[in-house]
């Protein structure tokens, strides 16, 4: 029976090692802890730990606990000055850190909207200007189609004049006027001969 009693107790204290292992420990507010080499601080003093510094507990033993720091050192402390949550202090610089970081990113993305806005309105200027010229360009083209149009019409018009000027012309008239240049032509033509034949043979006619 004090066989299974002395297993039992042993196996208690196995789980309360295992549960104790691992655990991750803060440093209280306010304070400044010695990380010793050996417990009951004794032996060498390996580090002063601040508030809030976080460490990995390792085993406890009456009221000092083995820890290791995130940079690998192992020592004993005091454990009664271990809490497990993070003292508000850290979490309030942390809180102060991350508020300055995103005031910095804020920052950066108001500087970054300015600046995009100032790129869109200069974006909607040249719209505008564009906009104004190609008014001015289509006005240009309006009014020479309007050119276009009336030199069109007189075209039209002279063309129609031309064609009620030739219809008035009576046929016959045509014919005479086309007589009388044949005639005229033919004349010409023999006095222009009778002239060069007088000429050539000294004032004689010769035919």
């Amino acid at each position: 029976m004090k066989y299974y009693r002395d297993w039992f107790v042993g196996v208690c204290l196995i789980g309360c090692c295992f549960s104790v292992y691992a655990e991750t420990r803060y440093v209280t507010d306010e304070l400044q802890l010695s990380l010793h080499e050996l417990i009951n601080s004794k032996g060498k003093l390996l580090q002063r730990l601040n508030s809030g510094t976080e460490l990995e507990l390792l085993e406890e033993e009456g009221l000092f606990a083995k820890v290791r720091t995130k940079d690998g050192a192992e020592g004993w402390t005091k454990a009664g000055f271990l809490i497990s949550r993070k003292p508000a202090r850290a979490q309030l610089l942390e809180m102060q850190q991350q508020n300055q970081v995103l005031t910095s990113k804020l920052s950066q993305s108001e500087t970054a909207l300015t600046q995009a806005k100032n790129q869109l309105a200069n974006i909607k200027d040249q719209e505008e200007q564009a906009n104004a010229e190609l008014q001015g360009q289509l006005k240009n083209t309006e009014d020479v189609v309007a050119a276009l149009d009336r030199i069109q019409q007189e075209n039209e018009a002279l063309r129609q004049r031309q064609s009620n000027l030739i219809s008035a012309i009576p046929l016959n008239w045509g014919l005479i006027a086309a007589a009388i240049c044949f005639v005229l032509g033919l004349m010409a033509g023999i006095v222009l001969f009778d002239y060069r034949s007088r000429k050539r043979h000294g004032g004689y006619r010769i035919y």
